[in-house]
């Protein structure tokens, strides 16, 4: 079995022998000049990753019917257009009300389109965010709509000597070729129990910043947790390795072997 570590190795690899990635020159084409600065996680500007790239793609199951409602499970990917990287959020939730046919009938296949216009629309909005703003937007929808857990997982971004944050730029022009993959993930869970936060870059995300007192008080009269954690692939020398970790002390890296001794 590949190992996740040999997957990195492979995944930086296409990246950095792929001349379009990052072009800062044609990301910036076309834009208007008063277009957002760079974002401060990816180094890159506004709408930099989405461009030219495929429109999203959504799957939705239906799980079962039970007592409490039909289960369903609901999974997007797409190129965000914020952080210019590829994600997938998967949500499981139930919805009351439904109307539902027999298991495995032909008219099961259907199920899924006889979700109301209004629960569709509330998750497309959802699904755009990380997992708990969604969750917390999903719990003053319709009242027939329980979310049970949202999961984002994203891949990236990629910091290089060509787009990282201004603060991180210098550490890899120093060091032509190295480059570090970031694989984030955050959950929102319907229950009780502490949260993690394993993400020492959240912050810069944009994650509950300005929300955290009024998102505080949510966790503690809801029983909800959130789990962030983040790892980071870096293929680079050893001296990238310890200059990342004085300036980001709080970031799992790992490094990927190199061939050096």
């Amino acid at each position: 079995m590949t190992s996740l570590s040999a997957c990195a190795l492979l995944l930086l690899d296409r990246i950095r022998t792929d001349e379009r990635f990052p072009d800062i020159a044609w990301a910036r084409s076309g834009l208007e000049e008063a277009t957002a600065p760079p974002h401060p996680v990816s180094g890159l500007p506004l709408y930099f990753g989405a461009r030219g790239c495929p429109a999203p793609v959504t799957r939705l199951r239906w799980l079962h019917d039970g007592p409490d409602g039909a289960r369903f499970e609901w999974i997007r990917d797409r190129v965000d257009p914020v952080f210019h990287v590829p994600n997938r959020h998967v949500c499981r939730f139930r919805v009351t009300g439904l109307s539902l046919p027999p298991p495995f009938s032909e008219e099961a296949a259907e199920v899924v389109n006889r979700l109301p216009a209004g629960i569709v629309e509330t998750l497309e909005n959802a699904l755009l965010q990380d997992s708990e703003l969604g969750f917390l937007q999903c719990l003053e929808a319709d009242r027939s709509l329980t979310v049970e857990h949202i999961t984002r997982g994203m891949i990236g971004p990629l910091w290089s000597a060509a787009s990282a944050p201004a603060q991180i730029v210098q550490i890899f022009q120093n060091n032509p070729g190295s480059a570090l993959l970031h694989l984030p993930l955050d959950s929102t869970l319907r229950e009780a129990g502490p949260s993690i936060a394993d993400d020492p870059l959240a912050p810069l995300y944009g994650a509950g910043t300005d929300l955290e007192p009024s998102v505080i008080r949510l966790r503690e009269r809801l029983p909800y947790r959130v789990l962030r954690h983040r790892r980071a692939f870096l293929r680079g020398t050893r001296g990238t390795l310890e200059a990342l970790k004085e300036l980001l002390p709080g970031l799992a890296l790992i490094p990927v072997d190199t061939g050096e001794p």
